[in-house]
């Protein structure tokens, strides 16, 4: 993805597990560089011990870790309790190549969660989507991006992404009605006045500001540029007798600045892609096919989503493909051990903890994190100082 499309494309979404993007793309916490021979794996062997310390402790409790073959994965049954407090550390299980591995599990009362694939020059990766995470909503790049968005009424998809297309369209409200549970969609044309039906309102898109922001001296609202970084709209609403004004925030369902004004619950999605090529917005619905937002010479076009098909990016040497739609399923990461050899050692451990036990991937060199009501207390699995 040229030079700068080895740093620059970013997720939001953590828990993705990283092999061929680790030289390409910077996505998570979790990305792995390829080792490098004898030299890298003599870095790694032993001994070993595990540091465990309290907050911003000085010195911590240390217990060696030994194995008996380095390279292959073997059980323990060991538990290192934590002097002075009720907390236990039972090792299970070592593993001398750990990885993530991410999965889509079909679940009653999950959500929508899309299974893409991008490729490219020495790179392909799966990637997962999902509109109810806010972790998974979008990946970013500066060759392109993906996006996911949902729409409540399956019914109505495709007449929707139609009329996103029109050149004033920013996105969709939804209204709801006192007497419902799932809400009126509209696409929001700052062009149109809409008649909600049964009921005694009328909709009004006043203002759009791709780029919501306040002038500190005026305390108007100005757009600090036109690409679509905070969207909002102003909304007026009129029940025959009163008329009522709000900003809605795609990014804030509720306000972030008061308490709304108006006479029913309402929400803005933005659906702008800033006219930019290489940008697309998968849009989902339950039990729908998917269909495809993006932008075409200027233009916003849409098309029903191909299974499989490759979608370029702005750079045509990568591209995206949608791989599968779940409609109601979550998505889970799981370790696993990729090979016998010493490649990334972790050791799988439990914290029992107040009559809870809560499972430890102990990743070596790699601080792991957990809260009690003392403090947070730090493990850290490395190779002995006196091995240095």
């Amino acid at each position: 993805m040229r030079t700068s499309i080895k740093s620059k494309l970013y997720s939001v979404f953590a828990g993705i597990s990283i092999a061929a993007f680790a030289a390409i793309l910077s996505l998570t916490n979790q990305a792995w560089a390829a080792p490098a021979g004898a030299a890298h794996r003599s870095l790694l062997t032993g001994p070993w011990e595990l540091v465990v310390k309290m907050g911003m402790e000085k010195a911590g409790l240390l217990f060696p870790v030994t194995v008996s073959d380095e390279n292959k994965p073997e059980k323990l049954d060991s538990i290192l309790p934590v002097m002075g407090m009720p907390i236990n550390i039972r090792l299970e299980r070592y593993v001398p190549d750990l990885k993530w591995e991410t999965t889509a599990v079909e679940q009653p009362g999950g959500m929508i969660v899309a299974k893409l694939t991008v490729k490219g020059k020495d790179l392909e990766q799966d990637i997962w989507l999902s509109p109810g995470d806010p972790d998974r909503q979008s990946i970013s790049s500066s060759i392109g991006s993906v996006a996911i968005k949902k729409i409540h009424n399956a019914n109505i998809i495709e007449k929707l992404v139609r009329e996103l297309t029109h050149p004033q369209a920013v996105g969709i409200i939804s209204a709801w009605l006192d007497d419902t549970n799932s809400p009126l969609e509209y696409a929001a044309n700052p062009a149109e006045t809409i008649t909600m039906p049964k009921s005694k309102y009328k909709l009004s898109v006043l203002e759009y500001v791709p780029h919501y922001s306040i002038d500190t001296e005026t305390k108007e609202v100005v757009s600090r540029s036109d690409k679509p970084v905070n969207p909002a709209v102003k909304v007026g609403v009129d029940d025959g007798e009163n008329t009522y004004e709000q900003w809605l925030w795609s990014k804030f369902p509720s306000s972030p600045h008061k308490e709304t004004e108006l006479a029913l619950r309402m929400e803005f999605t933005s659906f702008d892609l800033g006219g930019t090529e290489g940008k697309y917005i998968l849009v989902v619905a339950d039990g729908s096919e998917p269909w495809l937002l993006f932008s075409n010479k200027g233009k916003t076009q849409t098309e029903k989503a191909t299974l499989g098909r490759a979608y370029p990016f702005t750079d045509k040497e990568y591209s995206f493909s949608i791989e599968k739609i779940f409609d109601s399923a979550v998505v889970k990461t799981d370790w696993k051990n990729k090979s016998e050899n010493l490649l990334n050692p972790a050791i799988i451990a439990t914290i029992e903890y107040d009559g809870t036990a809560q499972q430890a991937v102990l990743e070596f060199n790699k601080p792991y994190h957990y809260k009690t009501k003392f403090g947070t207390m730090v493990l850290l699995y490395k190779r002995q100082k006196s091995s240095y």
